[in-house]
């Protein structure tokens, strides 16, 4: 199926054509039609892929049918933790008056091409929005991660993940099973959530994240939100 990715190459941009079963995100939708005859039709991508895939995509927004013989809905990943961006902490931190702005700190990211992506403190840096409500889709797929290695084996077991790879990560604490044999031991804690709406109504600032533990250091997961009403 051509989906409207093309590649870059030496030569200019090649269609890329996607083959069966190959996991893909739905970027936008589309119904036409007139009732009760709607017709649905998505655009899609290859998703939250690694740094050096991505950097050479570009799309063309093509919608397609959305039928059962072009695409099979996938309700949960088998492996959630993919597409999470994982920073560095305990989450975001109420005051009396709102959620503080959050410091940058390093990062991780499990693509759903099975790549591990780190980011250190200074590399974070260079993104705009220290929120990071940005999807990694967008303007954080264009941050090149301080290291990057290639999953060769991720086990779940209830909230608990174990990720294996053969080398170890640049300025991470990562364990060493054996030769060529590293590992990533993530697991997801409780989800929490903070809101705060003064009386006055003038702002209101809502945050949801995450925990999780790496190798038993803190990180989350999550969006923050501080809009005037």
């Amino acid at each position: 199926m051509d989906i409207g990715a093309r590649e870059k190459t030496k030569s200019g941009y090649k269609p890329i054509y996607i083959k069966k079963n190959k996991l893909l995100s739905i970027s936008a939708m589309n119904i036409r039609g007139k009732y009760p005859h709607f017709k649905t039709y998505v655009a899609v991508t290859l998703g939250d892929i690694h740094y050096a895939k991505i950097n050479k995509v570009v799309y063309m927004k093509k919608f397609i049918r959305y039928t059962t013989a072009n695409f099979t809905p996938v309700k949960t990943l088998r492996a959630p933790i993919r597409t999470q961006l994982l920073r560095q902490g305990t989450g975001f931190v109420m005051s009396s008056t709102h959620i503080n702005q959050p410091t940058y700190s390093s990062a991780l990211f499990v693509t759903l091409d099975n790549y591990i992506q780190t980011y250190s403190q200074a590399r974070m840096t260079k993104i705009n929005d220290k929120w990071m409500n940005a999807d990694v889709d967008s303007d954080f797929a264009k941050l090149k991660p301080t290291d990057s290695v290639k999953v060769t084996k991720l086990v779940k077991t209830g909230t608990a993940y174990k990720i294996d790879y053969a080398r170890p990560l640049k300025s991470f604490s990562d364990k060493k099973i054996g030769p060529h044999h590293y590992r990533l031991t993530i697991k997801q804690l409780g989800r929490q959530y903070q809101n705060y709406t003064p009386i006055d109504d003038t702002y209101d600032t809502a945050a949801s994240w995450t925990n999780f533990t790496i190798n038993t250091k803190p990180y989350f997961s999550g969006f923050a939100d501080w809009g005037l009403d």
